[in-house]
Order: structure tokens, then C-alpha cells, then sequence
């Protein structure tokens, strides 16, 4: 992720849209978290993820908090 991906991400609430992908970021944290709304599938670039989790269907914890913001913020 560039440098200006991520002050965009950093000023907009940690959300930014690109085509169907929302990219997301936890803070203090480098990682790009994304949600693609045409696979509704979500990905993380923390090694956790993808060398543990990605192939076995699973969620990381930082795109389990950003399916919690996500949903809290929906939810109002």
C-alpha cells in the first residue's frame, strides 16, 4: 500500500473505496485490510492471514474487528 493510500485511509475513518474493494486499517497496525463486495470475501495482508488462515477459510483478528466496526456502525 502507497503513501498516499494510507493517509487517505488515516483521514477518511479508516475506510477507503476502490471499485468493489473497501480497504481498511487498524491502528498502529501496517496492514491492509479488504473487504471485496463483489465476493463479499475479506483479506488481510498480516502474515497471520496468509500463511495460517487464508487457505482454511478463516478470519484473522483484524478483519474480525473490522467485521465488528462494520456491522456496530450499520447497525447505528
Amino acid at each position: 500500500m502507497d503513501e498516499l493510500t494510507k493517509k487517505i485511509i488515516e483521514v477518511f475513518d479508516g475506510v477507503i473505496l476502490e471499485d468493489e474493494i473497501e480497504h481498511y486499517k487498524v491502528d498502529g497496525k501496517n496492514y491492509d485490510i479488504q473487504y471485496n463486495n463483489q465476493r463479499r470475501e475479506w483479506s488481510c495482508s498480516c502474515k497471520d492471514y496468509m500463511f495460517r488462515k487464508r487457505r482454511r477459510g478463516l478470519a484473522c483478528k483484524h478483519i474480525k474487528l473490522m467485521q465488528t466496526k462494520k456491522f456496530d456502525f450499520l447497525l447505528g
